[in-house]
């Protein structure tokens, strides 16, 4: 059904043309009533419609200058004049101004009525169609437009002239003239809720390159000055990583500025560059290429190497492994080695670390699910100082807290060693004791006099540890952390848990 609106201050009038004929039958419903021009475009603020019937003379703004005033907000809309015998003069003007047809009001007759109406619907169905087609149309354009953006930033167009015909082919929006590409990694429903902002200039375009990636090309067709067009780039990058940071997390890395379209594959990289060094400083930031010391110097890993970490993994002394550890991952953070070499030595990392669990016998399911979150981790480039922990936690299932215990007798390193094996049983103190062939009473006392806790509080302890590292994976259930780690009820693991670590488990999984 198509929305008709009647303009006409005399209430007779009005009332015959709505009563003369039904508009249903002809597609149409009448959705509002105005009294005058003034009135009519204030009810358009709030209702759409396809079919205003509009008087020519009538007080504070007469039909001409509605129509004129409508045509330019929204030139679809279908307009006929209404006129009286001496308003004839106006009805030349009102069509030169686009209404489509009129209606003399002293000779309305349905049979008029009812052919304009039918004229006007045809006319209208026909708009729509074209409309949508055109939206085909631009939405097709708009994706190979960006099929050939991603084929630029990826370097697949070698020759000037492929890349001149393609781009003249879809009519590509961007030129030659002073370019930067922007990359960021956020959620791309954030960046397209904006997406129209972004581009309203006519001198940016966004590309989607992944489900989290995105690359805007921020384009100046007029601009000489390289260094404006730097300092234009850097504050649009600015401006759209502030937005996007009240949306959600994002981190933006731009690149420099670059000339025609067979320059957006260095751009693209430099922009990547520059976005990869949140691995080393953290996400939620906004890096730029000529800030980046990589421009005269590319760092290697030549002078960094796992061999002393790897000795301290081999000795089973935790304590080493975390000084060892902290000295390795500060080194590449200073150092910032290319990406693909950092790749290469934090896989080599983790095969010492595997091989290592399968000689000592560690390689449980618990060690395998932690294993495969670290690899992710780095598969998927978390900054450096997120993937530290969780290596520390799988070197801990390994060497256990042997540093510690050292210099304790070995019926408590038997007894800690037991406890840190089987945590996720009913142990008791009579049981460990049975285990360790020492009563129960001198074993606790002993313990006690050792460690300066009870079984069960170093029991707890110990368990706590390990439903840390599965409460990193959102997704364990509480209850099913509790279960995994020995407790029996899920409510006296979050009151322990509360104990221990001064934040509920909501909270720990929040803020870690």
């Amino acid at each position: 059904m198509l929305n008709a609106m009647i303009v006409e201050d005399n209430a007779i009038y009005r009332y015959a043309i709505k009563t003369i004929i039904r508009w249903e039958d002809y597609g149409f419903q009448i959705v509002c009533e105005a009294l005058n021009g003034v009135h009519a475009l204030d009810l358009l603020q709030h209702q759409q419609v396809d079919l205003i019937v509009t008087d020519i003379s009538m007080p504070e703004m007469n039909g001409i200058d509605l129509i004129q005033q409508v045509k330019q907000k929204d030139a679809s809309i279908k307009i006929v004049a209404l006129s009286s015998f001496d308003d004839f003069r106006f009805v030349k003007e009102a069509l030169k101004l686009g209404a489509e047809d009129y209606l003399l009001k002293h000779d309305l007759e349905p049979d008029a009525l009812q052919q304009l109406l039918e004229q006007m619907s045809s006319k209208i169905m026909e708009d729509h169609r074209r409309r949508k087609q055109a939206s085909i149309r631009d939405a097709s354009f708009q994706e190979v437009r960006c099929l050939l953006g991603r084929k630029l930033l990826f370097g697949e167009l070698k020759r000037a002239e492929d890349i001149e015909d393609q781009a003249s082919a879809v009519h590509f929006p961007i030129h030659g003239g002073p370019t930067a590409v922007v990359v960021i990694d956020a959620s791309f429903k954030v960046l397209a809720d904006g997406s129209k902002e972004e581009q309203s200039a006519h001198t940016n375009m966004v590309i989607p390159i992944s489900e989290r990636r995105t690359a805007v090309i921020i384009y100046f067709p007029q601009e000489k000055s390289e260094h404006k067009c730097m300092e234009e780039a850097l504050r649009q990058a600015s401006q759209l990583y502030t937005r996007m940071k009240k949306l959600g997390s994002a981190t933006v890395g731009i690149s420099s500025i670059g000339y025609g379209l067979k320059d957006w594959a260095v751009l693209y990289k430099q922009a990547e560059t520059a976005l990869d060094q949140y691995v080393y400083e953290g996400t939620g930031q906004l890096y730029a290429y000529t800030s980046l010391q990589i421009n005269d110097k590319v760092e290697t890993l030549a002078g960094i190497t796992i061999q002393p970490l790897v000795a301290a993994m081999k000795s089973g002394l935790f304590t080493d492994v975390e000084t060892q550890s902290e000295l390795l991952f500060q080194s590449l953070i200073q150092r910032k080695p290319p990406i693909s070499e950092l790749r290469n030595l934090l896989a080599e990392l983790m095969m010492q670390l595997r091989t290592l669990a399968m000689e000592r016998n560690r390689f449980s399911d618990q060690f395998e699910h932690d294993y495969k979150l670290v690899s992710q981790a780095i598969e998927a480039l978390q900054p450096l100082q997120q993937v530290k922990p969780l290596f520390l936690n799988l070197n801990k299932q390994i060497a256990g807290n042997k540093a510690e215990h050292t210099m304790m007798r070995k019926e408590i390193q038997g007894a800690i060693a037991y406890m840190e094996e089987h945590y996720a049983e009913d142990i008791t103190v009579a049981r460990l004791a049975d285990v360790l062939h020492l009563s129960a009473n001198y074993l606790s006392n002993l313990f006690k006099s050792e460690t300066g806790m009870r079984i069960v509080e170093y029991m707890n302890r110990c368990r706590i540890q390990k439903a840390k590292q599965l409460l990193q994976d959102p997704a364990w259930k509480v209850y099913e952390v509790a279960e995994k780690t020995g407790f029996q009820e899920t409510s006296y693991f979050c009151k322990v848990f509360k104990e221990l670590e001064g934040k509920t488990v909501k909270e720990f999984r929040r803020n870690g």
